[in-house]
């Protein structure tokens, strides 16, 4: 089920309208969801978001490694 937030999201980030300045948005989670990723490569994104350390303080998406987030802050 998708939720409202993550499509806005998605739609954000495809938009490139995210605020996310990072030369390797491409990498962050919001971006990667927006193209399938989650659901195209499960197991590699489970890896992502398992045990995480950071949450982003745009979308809320949670993440192991900060560097898969637009705003990440530690947990």
């Amino acid at each position: 089920m998708v939720y409202r937030k993550e499509l806005e999201m998605a739609k954000e980030c495809v938009g490139g309208k995210s605020g996310c300045e990072s030369p390797s948005h491409d990498q962050h989670l919001c971006y990667i969801v927006s193209q399938g990723f989650h659901l195209s490569d499960e197991q590699e994104y489970q890896a992502l978001v398992k045990e995480p350390e950071f949450k982003c303080r745009h979308c809320g998406r949670v993440a192991k490694s900060e560097k898969n987030l637009c705003k990440p802050a530690k947990l």
